[in-house]
């Protein structure tokens, strides 16, 4: 007997969509077709609404002032598997060891509700110990990359050369040019409540990007940019994209956010990188349709308002936004600016293909059974009542955003119906 099957459903692919019906068994996908052989334990209906596989969300750092790792893996697995996030993968903000991997590896095991990994994150300086045990680390599968973050406050060009010769695997980046950004914190430095733009300029990325380019395109080694966000460095990677190992994510911040429509003062939207002008954001959703940015993720750092409420110079970066990203795509997709085809494509296919998460990102018989079943039906706005986050808001209150899943399965598991988590999950 099947744990589950969902009846009918319209099965969406980057490749197109099927109606079918899907049975799990023992936490995978155990058939795919007409009638299955057999029944299941539950059925739900799936007659008018799509089926997709879980989004991966690759970007997000779990990590707050004074709170415990787990109740952060807790709180946040929760408030994400309620709006469709099946898996995390988490970036420290800072580098680490082995061990200090495998804490956190623990402690989401013990309370995630989701699917999780990890990149391991070198340190700015060099540490051949380290960097090797890291690159054994996600040779081993133990992380899905090594990532590297360049600039101001981190590492600088020499150090990302010397990580690229001497690892292996997917190599993670964050790059901009340090001398830029401190020339202009200096200029900015006397006024209280600047544009992180303003000292993370466009300029500064697009010299990080060339620094990049020459890299990637001296070897076979893959490398991801975690976070695009500017129309030069789209410009400057376009012509060579087919031809290098290089791919890239884009998150909502920079989708749904800029310099020309949001008010920045105080420090609560800063983020790196930073929300750029209205001319960047219009480019990367141009470059979206034209198939030029590989994954969605969210970025999202569960950061409260009081936490961030030391103004600009003194208050964390990072925006919440794992519980916001699937809603804020389908909103896109009602209102015609994203297909569904490559919604699925973005949240799910390519991120399982890129971080080698094998199991994930289709519904196939074999694969893991987390799904998402959803109807288009029409937009509403985000109110603050709907979100679960610790960080407790959302840059994006107000906004049209698509109606949440009808149900959620991760691992084999109902985790969410309606949006409301089912009774049963883990403490």
């Amino acid at each position: 007997m099947y744990d589950l099957i969902i009846r009918d459903a319209t099965i969406v692919r980057s490749g197109g969509r099927l109606v079918a019906d899907v049975a799990v068994k023992d936490g995978l996908i155990a058939f795919v077709g007409g009638t299955p052989p057999d029944q299941a334990q539950q059925e739900v209906s799936g007659i008018g609404r799509f089926l997709i596989p879980g989004v991966i969300d690759g970007d997000v750092r779990l990590t707050a002032p004074k709170t415990e790792p787990a109740a952060l893996w807790a709180a946040e697995s929760r408030a994400a598997a309620a709006r469709g996030v099946t898996t995390f993968i988490h970036r420290a903000a800072t580098s680490g060891s082995v061990a200090d991997l495998n804490a956190v590896m623990a402690a989401a095991a013990s309370t995630s509700v989701v699917s999780h990994g990890v990149w391991a994150v070198a340190g700015d300086d060099s540490d051949s110990g380290n960097d090797a045990a890291l690159s054994d680390l996600v040779a081993a599968g133990g992380a899905v990359g090594l990532s590297l973050t360049v600039g101001q406050g981190h590492a600088d060009a020499d150090r990302l050369h010397q990580l690229h010769a001497t690892t292996s695997g997917l190599l993670g980046v964050l790059v901009e040019d340090a001398a830029i950004v401190a020339k202009m914190a200096r200029k900015w430095r006397a006024v209280p409540d600047p544009l992180h733009n303003d000292i993370h300029p466009s300029k500064a990325a697009l010299a990080g990007a060339k620094t990049l380019l020459a890299l990637v395109r001296d070897t076979d080694r893959p490398v991801h940019i975690h976070q695009l966000t500017t129309a030069g460095e789209l410009n400057l990677y376009d012509p060579y994209r087919d031809d290098i190992p290089l791919t890239a994510g884009v998150t909502p911040q920079h989708l749904f956010l800029s310099t020309d429509t949001t008010d920045q003062r105080g420090g609560l939207l800063t983020t790196d990188p930073p929300i750029r002008p209205e001319l960047d954001r219009r480019a990367l959703w141009a470059a979206i349709k034209r198939g030029r940015v590989d994954v969605f993720s969210s970025g999202h750092v569960p950061l409260s308002r009081n936490q961030k409420a030391s103004g600009y110079w003194d208050g964390p970066s990072g925006l919440p936004g794992a519980e916001t990203l699937l809603p804020l795509l389908l909103g896109a997709v009602k209102n015609g600016r994203l297909g569904l085809e490559k919604l699925v494509e973005m949240c799910c296919e390519a991120p399982a293909r890129i971080f080698q998460l094998e199991g994930k990102g289709r519904i196939e018989v074999g694969a893991d059974a987390d799904m998402v079943l959803f109807s288009e039906a029409e937009t509403s706005r985000l109110h603050a009542d709907d979100l679960h986050s610790m960080a407790g808001w959302s840059p994006y209150i107000g906004r049209e955003i698509g109606v949440g899943p009808e149900l959620v399965v991760a691992g084999g598991h109902i985790v969410a119906r309606q949006g409301v988590l089912s009774s049963d999950l883990k403490p």
